[in-house]
């Protein structure tokens, strides 16, 4: 499998790699140890996109869309807010597994990124992470040279929004449409995928509804659900499996209570949260962290 970079595996089997990973060698930041080996070429085309357009908030930009189109399992995002931008990340579909390695990779993947793009001495304002603090944060802090805020409702660098105006020295323009094109004829996903990727960024703007999700498509209501319909499916359903998903991950990886969490997924209360939890799984969120956590310590 190794012998050939295009084969791939399913997102949740990368997300039980990297936690077994760090089970088995009893290295708690093993999934920052893997991310920090990642640099632009390591994402090929949708790298080069990054590494040659006029500046790093285009790049960025321009990446974020290339990655909604193709991504299998998690959706990247830039919010600008109040002089600051966010470039993070969510996952969206369900796992067996904890998703924090898979966070710490990630986002130590985005810092080599941007010291890529602005030069090694560069580092975050802040970094989120969406689990408890490891029993050591030290390799947290030392590789990231910024302060990290465990148990946040999301992963994400935070750094000054005049970041995103800096010039990418040596920008090729004929590579970067080169490298486009390379990415639209990848083709895109299901719209079940899209619908899906479309949800996991709005609930982190408060947002959530089938109207809202219509809009970020560019499509009609109507043409969602007729859509969603004829892939066996409906907006509901995507709805519950993307809020159950992010459910279960901040549950089981952090330290967020559950009234936080109903907040995060919209609900009106603490009460419809349990209501629904129980209905997808047959626990009370309290009794299905305790029954996660206790599996996750064997």
């Amino acid at each position: 499998m190794l012998d050939r970079p295009s084969n791939r595996i399913p997102y949740a089997g990368f997300a039980r790699l990297l936690a077994g990973a760090a089970a088995r060698t009893g290295c708690a930041h093993f999934g920052l140890l893997a991310g920090g080996a990642w640099h632009l070429p390591d994402l090929g085309a949708p790298g080069e996109i990054i590494r040659h357009s006029p500046t790093v908030g285009a790049g960025l930009e321009d990446f974020v869309v290339s990655q909604h189109l193709n991504s299998a399992g998690g959706v990247a995002f830039l919010v600008r807010r109040e002089g600051f931008a966010d470039l993070g990340y969510a996952i969206h579909v369900p796992l067996d597994c904890s998703a924090a390695q898979v966070y710490d990779g990630v986002m130590a993947a985005a810092t080599n990124f941007l010291r890529d793009l602005c030069g090694e001495s560069w580092s975050p304002a802040e970094v989120m992470l969406p689990h408890s603090a490891p029993a050591d944060p030290t390799p947290f802090r030392h590789y990231f040279r910024a302060p990290v805020r465990f148990n946040a409702e999301f992963a994400a660098l935070r750094f000054p929004e005049g970041t995103l105006a800096q010039p990418v020295a040596g920008a090729d323009p004929a590579r970067l449409a080169r490298a486009r094109a390379e990415v639209a004829a990848a083709g895109g996903a299901t719209l079940v995928h899209q619908a899906s990727r479309s949800l996991r960024t709005l609930l982190l703007h408060g947002k959530g509804s089938g109207d809202d999700v219509a809009q970020a498509l560019a499509i009609h209501r109507r043409t969602l659900n007729r859509r969603l319909s004829a892939e066996g499916t409906t907006f509901q359903r995507v709805l519950d499996q993307v809020r159950c998903a992010v459910a279960k991950e901040l549950l089981r990886d952090s330290d967020v209570s559950i009234a936080e969490i109903a907040a995060l997924l919209k609900y009106a209360d603490y009460v419809s949260f349990t209501r629904a939890f129980k209905r997808w799984t047959r626990a009370s969120p309290g009794a299905w962290r305790k029954a996660a956590r206790r599996s996750a310590r064997g």
